[in-house]
């Protein structure tokens, strides 16, 4: 049986080194992101399952755009690429145009002409591990009953888990010229038949850079640690992009409680005062992008009250 528990065989200096390296061979990397502010495109576990196998496809199709990984929620997309900007708008372009034609052959045609990417080039390697992070942490935002390990619209679930990734790998089931054509009601992509499927939909294993993107970081402890802990270098990014759900209650509420420690001397939100409280909930609010239900909830303020300090967000 082969032994997936590897012991660390670098020091922290020559592991660093050796993700900085990759980043530089990568060239441009990107953030591509849609509006949240969108209707439902994917609707249905069978709608996921199309936009997964097309992901693959279009991958195919533009094999100079190499995804290290991404993350389709109910109405909009995450994904972290590398490659020339006008390649990759080009794979956007083909993903939305067989992604109208598939919304349109179930008969829930969706207008997609105004759903646009927006692209930011990353900056350095802290850059790219934190909007990896992002990508992969966004599903358990808005799920309250999965994980980063277990939301299954993406390629999040396959870092450090190499035994998921076996089982992929072993799947002999293929996609065929027939379910192609019954999926997306087009002859034009026959080509990309032989991609292999697992649960009806194709692995992003067959097409994202699974163990690339992992050596970004320097080891599985540092990718855990940025995935669960460090909720605050998710904050540029989510501020950036005006994300309407940033962080869980959980990771709000430690968020508070180290901030009642460090500005405020007290170890509860109890012993707050109300004014103390509203200065917190505005930190929740613009720094945090809480909503409203959630800093009333976190804060033990009445609902009306915050309502009434932030309105938009009723």
């Amino acid at each position: 049986m082969k032994n997936f528990i590897q012991l660390p065989t670098r020091s922290l200096k020559e592991s660093e080194t050796r993700s900085e390296l990759l980043f530089r061979e990568l060239g441009q990397c990107w953030h591509l992101y849609t509006p949240e502010q969108f209707e439902i495109i994917f609707a249905t576990e069978d709608d996921f399952k199309a936009g997964m196998t097309l992901m693959a496809i279009c991958s195919k199709a533009f094999p100079d755009v190499r995804i290290l990984t991404f993350e389709l929620m109910s109405n909009h997309v995450h994904a972290t690429l590398t490659g020339l900007r006008e390649r990759i708008l080009a794979f956007f372009r083909m993903y939305g145009k067989h992604l109208s034609g598939y919304l349109h052959g179930i008969g829930r045609p969706v207008d997609l002409s105004s759903w646009e990417c927006q692209l930011r080039e990353i900056a350095d390697l802290n850059d790219l591990r934190t909007v990896i992070v992002y990508n992969n942490r966004n599903g358990y935002l808005v799920n309250p009953s999965v994980t980063p390990f277990s939301y299954p619209w993406g390629a999040n679930r396959f870092f450090f888990n190499p035994e998921l990734r076996g089982f992929h790998d072993s799947s002999s089931i293929k996609l065929t010229v027939k379910e192609i054509r019954r999926i997306f009601k087009t002859r034009s992509l026959d080509m990309y038949a032989g991609l292999s499927m697992v649960s009806g939909y194709a692995s992003p294993i067959g097409f994202c850079e699974i163990e690339t993107t992992e050596r970004l970081f320097r080891d599985a402890r540092q990718y855990f640690y940025k995935l669960s802990r460090d909720v605050e270098s998710q904050k540029t990014i989510s501020s950036e992009l005006g994300s309407s759900v940033c962080f869980t209650d959980d990771e709000l509420y430690s968020i508070v409680l180290s901030k009642c420690h460090s500005e405020y001397n007290v170890r509860s939100t109890s012993l707050l005062t109300t004014d103390m409280k509203i200065e917190l909930a505005k930190t929740l609010h613009f720094d945090y992008h809480a909503n409203n239900k959630q800093v009333a909830r976190i804060l033990r303020l009445d609902r009306a009250l915050i309502d009434s300090v932030f309105p938009d967000m009723r």
